[in-house]
């Protein structure tokens, strides 16, 4: 009886651990999108999307709204060359809801950006798949959150 609560407990606490683990990659995906945004550096920030299938892109304060990547890709290579100075603002994250699958995860989150005296705060949603190991962005929403 003795044994088997051990190994009862065992593979609990090591299922804990393998999905800290898999929420630790995936806010590290999420960040590093989002860094690379900032930066204004196209080849980073696509570096971190799964292009070899169609995503969704939604940005609803700026009414962008995209299934495809190429469309999605190009618009972004064009906005990022056109206003190549980074975004001089500083995010913070909050209020993770990481939901997983074997692979495939949803994350809804809360992101506040400050840019000189102002703040805005938009509900954040992404949807990212493992490919090779790595997590890739395959969808995102991003929705102004109380009144901005």
């Amino acid at each position: 009886m003795k044994i088997s609560f051990t190994l009862i407990l065992l593979l609990f606490a090591l299922t804990l651990y393998g999905q800290a683990r898999e929420e630790a990659a995936i806010k590290k995906a999420i960040a590093a999108e989002t860094t690379a945004y900032m930066n204004r550096d196209y080849a980073a920030w696509a570096s971190h999307w799964d292009g070899s299938e169609e995503v969704s892109f939604l940005v609803t304060n700026m009414g962008l709204r995209s299934s495809s990547w190429e469309y999605v890709s190009d618009n972004m290579k064009a906005d990022m060359e056109a206003n190549s100075t980074p975004i001089p603002a500083t995010l913070e994250t909050s209020d993770f809801d990481i939901s997983v699958s074997g692979n495939q995860a949803f994350v809804v989150y809360v992101q506040t950006m400050k840019f000189d005296d102002r703040e805005s705060k938009t509900y954040e949603v992404r949807n990212l798949r493992k490919v090779k190991g790595q997590w890739k962005l395959a969808a995102m929403i991003s929705s102004a959150y109380g009144e901005n």
